[in-house]
């Protein structure tokens, strides 16, 4: 047995529920999983199967949750939440699926990736050793069954650790190993293709038209440095010499309108990509402004120049992060005396 006690509670008393909604086809599905004990109680409640240290419900007070949510009960079987396989993660030792940085943003982004020879039904989709949630195998093709909210948590992390393909298919250059004025150059193009593939993703994710916008004028700016960088670099690969032919401009005003401001959510993806935009644009502006202080005269112009650049984005992200903490503050009567 995987606990000693089960009990099953909150069980409507007129529906009849399936032979599988029983607590031994859960210790069946977690044996397949290789998890040999659970640190709790299984309590039966809302068409799901939750994990949880309480003895016994108090009467007469409405619960939302229980515990982990770690089994839904469905009309075609069991299914493990993704929640719950990450919380019994370092116990799963059965039914994982390891999967490079690429594999997981493909998946995440909803594409099913062909991996032939893995067991067929639900399993645990790994990172790094590290459970991240729940996939799904049909014949040779694995899919992703991570709730979309958390999927876009996933990619905007996978965004600030610099793990964004770029279009070439080739992983970000880390900036540490960057010697050379062409390395460095190469690296920096890479940085721009990071930040123009992270505002693709939160342009097409977010809901909210303002908030949408501002996202693809960021993209569209993060291609207008790769493609200024990418001339500096034929340009001093030729002759060893950079001209610089355009200046940063501050996009703030012209994108942050009083329209779009009305438009703004303090909450859900779009709150949380711009707090990502953010530490992107952060770590670009700390990347050029580094570089300026070691490279040959030509080149640190052109990265003070991008510093600015970048510096004038994280401006726009800072505004846009403010109104979102102002408007929280107004609607919740938090304004200090």
């Amino acid at each position: 047995m995987l606990c000693a006690s089960i009990p099953t509670i909150s069980t409507p008393k007129e529906v009849s529920l399936p032979f599988y909604a029983d607590p031994s086809e859960v210790e069946k599905l977690l044996r397949e999983f290789g998890v040999e004990e659970i640190p709790g109680e299984l309590l039966f409640r809302h068409d799901a199967f939750w994990l949880t240290t309480a003895k016994e419900m108090p009467k007469g007070v409405k619960i939302h949750a229980v515990g982990i949510r770690l089994v839904r009960v469905q009309k075609i079987g069991l299914k493990p939440t993704s929640f719950g396989l990450m919380f019994l993660g370092p116990r799963i030792k059965n039914r994982r699926v390891e999967l490079t940085r690429e594999e997981l943003r493909e998946l995440l982004l909803g594409h099913p990736l062909r991996k032939p020879g893995l067991p067929q039904g639900y399993v645990a989709l790994s990172l790094e050793g590290e459970v991240l949630g729940c996939g799904e195998v049909r014949g040779e093709v694995l899919r992703c069954q991570i709730p979309r909210a958390r999927r876009q948590e996933l990619l905007i992390v996978l965004a600030q650790e610099g793990a964004v393909i770029s279009s070439a298919g080739k992983m970000a250059v880390k900036e540490e190993k960057v010697e050379t004025p062409e390395d460095v150059l190469k690296g920096a193009i890479l940085l721009e293709e990071r930040g123009k593939a992270f505002y693709e993703h939160a342009a097409l994710s977010a809901q909210n038209p303002g908030v949408k916008e501002i996202f693809s004028i960021l993209a569209r700016e993060e291609e207008r440095h790769k493609e200024y960088l990418a001339k500096a670099f034929a340009e001093f690969v030729r002759t060893g010499k950079v001209t610089l032919t355009s200046q940063p401009v501050d996009v703030t005003a012209a994108v942050l309108t009083p329209e779009i401001k009305k438009e703004i959510e303090a909450a859900g993806f779009e709150a949380a990509a711009i707090y990502a935009g953010m530490a992107l644009e952060e770590k670009a502006v700390a990347f050029y402004a580094e570089k300026a202080k070691t490279a040959p005269h030509e080149l640190a112009k052109l990265y003070e120049s991008l510093a600015k650049w970048e510096q004038s984005h994280l401006d726009l992200l800072a505004a846009l992060d403010e109104e979102l903490r102002q408007r929280v503050w107004h609607e919740r009567g938090f304004w200090p005396f």
